[in-house]
Order: C-alpha cells, then sequence, then structure tokens
C-alpha cells in the first residue's frame, strides 16, 4: 500500500508537472500540491506502522534540506511583514523589505511542494528500488514531450496546447513556453533511458536484444533536446552525459585503471558524436554562434545589473518575485529595459536576490552538508547505475541553473528531488558509513 500510494503519487507529479507549462504558475503548482497532500499523511502513517529505522534514517539524514526550506520561508514570511523601517526598504516606497509581498503564497506554496516531494521520496518502503519505476515514467512523460513537439512543428503550430506561443516560436518546447526547460526536462529522461539501459550491467552484446529500446529512446530524445535550440540545455545534456558514462561501470572482468580509460575514452567519444549532431543542427549552430557578441546575449548586463542589486542591499534580499523590479532598479545602460526580466538567468543569484546575502549562504550551507550525505551514500551503497543516474542529473541540474534560472521550475528540478529522496542514507546505511568510511565497495 505505502509503496503503491507515494508511487503513483510521484508518478503524478511526473507526467503532470510538464503538462502544466511546467508546474509554475499558481494554480498549476496547486493541483501539483493535491495528491501529495493525501499521499504524505498515509506514507508517513504506513512508515511508521512498519518501523523499520530505514525510512527514519533517510528522512533524518535529509534534515539539511528541510532545514534550508523552513529557513527560506521563515525569511521569506519575515521580509513581506509590514515592520521594516523605511531606512532599510528604500529606494523603494512600501512598508515591507518584500517588493512584491502579495506573491508570498505562492512562493511558500511552491517550498512546502518540494519540502512533500523530498519526503514522500524517501518514505517509501524500499526508496533505492523504487528508482527503476520511477525512471520509466520519467522516460514516458519525456517521450510524451517530445511526441507533443514533433506534431506540433510538423502541423506548423506553435503552440504549448495552452496558448500561442510569442517567443522560442521555431523551436521544440511541448507543452512548456520555454525552449530551455523543455530541454531540461528532456535530458531528464535521457537520462532516466541511459540508465534502464545500464541498469542490467552486462555486455553490450548481452543488452542489446533486451534493453535496445531504451538506447533508441535515449537517441529520440536526444534529437528532440536538438529541436530545442537549447544552448545551456545542450550543455548541460554533454555534461550530463561525460559524468554518466565515468561512473556508469564497466564489465565484470575489466578492472582498475583499464576500465576507467575504457570509460573515458567512451565517454570523449559521446561528447564527440553530440558535438557533430549540433554541427549538423543548423538552427542550434546558428545560436551558439550568437555568443560571439561582444554582450554575450545579454547575460553580462543582466548578471552585472544582478550584482548591482545584491550591492545596493546585500543583507536583506528584495523577497517573493522581487528579481523583476530589483533588476529593473539596478540596470546596467546595456541592458533592454523594454523587456521584463524575472530572472537573471543563473538560479543562484535569484537567490541572492530574493533572500539576500546571509540567509543564502546558510541556505547553501544546508543544501551542501544534505548533498555531500547523499553522495557519501550512493559512493558506498549503491550500484554504478544509480550512481551515474544521480551524478548525471546533479551535473546538468547545475550546468544549467549557472546559465539559466529555469532550474526552480517544478518540472525541471523534480527529478533531483526525487533521487535526493530515494538515494537518502537509511539508518543502517549512515552506521556503515560512519564505522567503515574506505571499506572496499
Amino acid at each position: 500500500m505505502i509503496a503503491t500510494c507515494a508511487r503513483w503519487a510521484l508518478i503524478f507529479e511526473i507526467f503532470a508537472a510538464p503538462l502544466l507549462l511546467g508546474g509554475g504558475r499558481p494554480w498549476a503548482l496547486a493541483i501539483l500540491a493535491l495528491p501529495l497532500a493525501l499521499a504524505l499523511p498515509i506514507a508517513f502513517f504506513k512508515a511508521q506502522q512498519q518501523g523499520t529505522g530505514q525510512t527514519e534514517g533517510r528522512l533524518s539524514a535529509l534534515s539539511p534540506f528541510f532545514l534550508a526550506l523552513i529557513l527560506a520561508i521563515l525569511w521569506l514570511i519575515a521580509q513581506a511583514l509590514p515592520v521594516w523601517p523605511q531606512s532599510m526598504i528604500a529606494p523603494f516606497s512600501g512598508s515591507s523589505l518584500a517588493l512584491a509581498p502579495a506573491q508570498l503564497p505562492d512562493q511558500v506554496l511552491y517550498l512546502l511542494w518540494l519540502a512533500a516531494m523530498l519526503a514522500l521520496s524517501a518514505l517509501q518502503s524500499e526508496a533505492g528500488n523504487e528508482i527503476t519505476p520511477l525512471c520509466r515514467a520519467l522516460a514516458a512523460s519525456a517521450a510524451l514531450q517530445t511526441a507533443i513537439a514533433m506534431i506540433l512543428d510538423v502541423a506548423a503550430i506553435p503552440s504549448t496546447l495552452w496558448f500561442v506561443k510569442t517567443a522560442h516560436i521555431s523551436d521544440f518546447t511541448g507543452t512548456f513556453a520555454n525552449r530551455n526547460a523543455f530541454c531540461a526536462f528532456i535530458t531528464a529522461g535521457f537520462f532516466a533511458c541511459l540508465y534502464m539501459w545500464q541498469r542490467p550491467g552486462s555486455s553490450f552484446r548481452e543488452k542489446i536484444d533486451p534493453h535496445g529500446g531504451w538506447l533508441a529512446l535515449a537517441i529520440l530524445l536526444f534529437i528532440a533536446a536538438l529541436g530545442s535550440h537549447s544552448r545551456a540545455g545542450m550543455l548541460a545534456l554533454m555534461a550530463g552525459t561525460f559524468v554518466f558514462i565515468l561512473h556508469a561501470g564497466g564489465r565484470a572482468e575489466l578492472a582498475g585503471g583499464h576500465a576507467f580509460s575504457i570509460r573515458l575514452i567512451t565517454a570523449f567519444l559521446a561528447l564527440a558524436a553530440m558535438i557533430v549532431a549540433i554541427l549538423l543542427t543548423p538552427d542550434l549552430l546558428a545560436r551558439f554562434a550568437g555568443l560571439s557578441r561582444p554582450d554575450w546575449l545579454q547575460r553580462d548586463d543582466v548578471w552585472q545589473s544582478a550584482l548591482n542589486a545584491i550591492i545596493a542591499r546585500p543583507y536583506t534580499g528584495y523577497g517573493a518575485q522581487g528579481i523583476a523590479p530589483a533588476l529593473q532598479y539596478a540596470a546596467t545602460p546595456g541592458m533592454n529595459d523594454a523587456v521584463r526580466w524575472v530572472s537573471s538567468h543563473n538560479l543562484w543569484l535569484d537567490m541572492v536576490l530574493v533572500l539576500g546575502l546571509p540567509v543564502f549562504l546558510l541556505v547553501l550551507a544546508f543544501l551542501v552538508k544534505g548533498g555531500l550525505a547523499v553522495l557519501r551514500s550512493i559512493h558506498h551503497d549503491t550500484t554504478p547505475a544509480k550512481r551515474a543516474l544521480f551524478m548525471a542529473v546533479l551535473v546538468a541540474f547545475l550546468v544549467q541553473s549557472g546559465l539559466d534560472g529555469i532550474g526552480a521550475l517544478p518540472a525541471v528540478i523534480m527529478p533531483l528531488v526525487i533521487l535526493l529522496g530515494c538515494l537518502a542514507p537509511g539508518q543502517k546505511q549512515a552506521s556503515n558509513t560512519a564505522i567503515a568510511p574506505n571499506a572496499p565497495q
């Protein structure tokens, strides 16, 4: 019951978040939160009944993430309170630090959704074994987005199925409104296919007949990623693929440096093939060529504007949905002020703008602490395929978040959150890691 309830709730999120424009709208997030609100109490109650200690151990290992989310929520609420002196609010008018205090409920709901996703993933009795069905769902959802994008492209309909597109018209976007978000989700599905292909652990000849379909689907998803014409997305996909191959392991009879050399050569060959594919995609190649512009497509201006805004108010931040007015206030002369910049095109700069430096650094410290615990766990207690999947998704997310702000979109961050919950060390795992950190695998 617990596995079925939690699994189906997570599968619903995997399919629904991309279909609901990535889940970023308040109404979409409310829909996504409903099944979690129903499944989470049931999963928690069943976990308490079973009392194996594994779920408690996973939740304990994930406590730094929960503390980071709680800290962010409390500070966002404090920013929106009308209790701050005008000297701290200047040069803006109002009675709170938050420039858009009315947007606070939406931001809090998003952070609660993240916490619920993380907790539900960890509360599964055999969370590590749930990765396989969830990867099947992720690959299927990515394939559905690919099919929608290709059908709309063939039919020459510039639509997201929700509304007519006014931007990214010639790019694959599926039911997303943004090519980068579409490519980021397709990338997660691509890695899920690679995991399903690599999971049996046998040789290529033994896997090609029973599992070759996963490799074929991965190639199809890669073609869809090319069709998105997303530079950041393709860089993230290539970086994640390189890391996946390095961590996936080789055949059992190969050992040591020889196996790593083969994986390294394979990784570089895969990168070379992807680069050739980009060179053969004229629209994507033209977008990469655009990076030769002196202003680097305004990334330098918006990042400089973000830094100016942070310097103007380094300690308190601008609150939920305060990025756009902050960037407009601190805009450099070269930044296009006719566009409403809702993101600095860097997730970490966005977080500093919202929270301020002190709270951001505390949140980052908690995230790093929790992430290191999961990394230690997967190094000692998971299969090479699971380790490769997690590292690929993590690296792709970090690359994407450094070049764009869409990493916070529910559909984009969701695969990483699910893997963190599923792969967090249980009570027994954490104990073994602490006693014998250098034990052979």
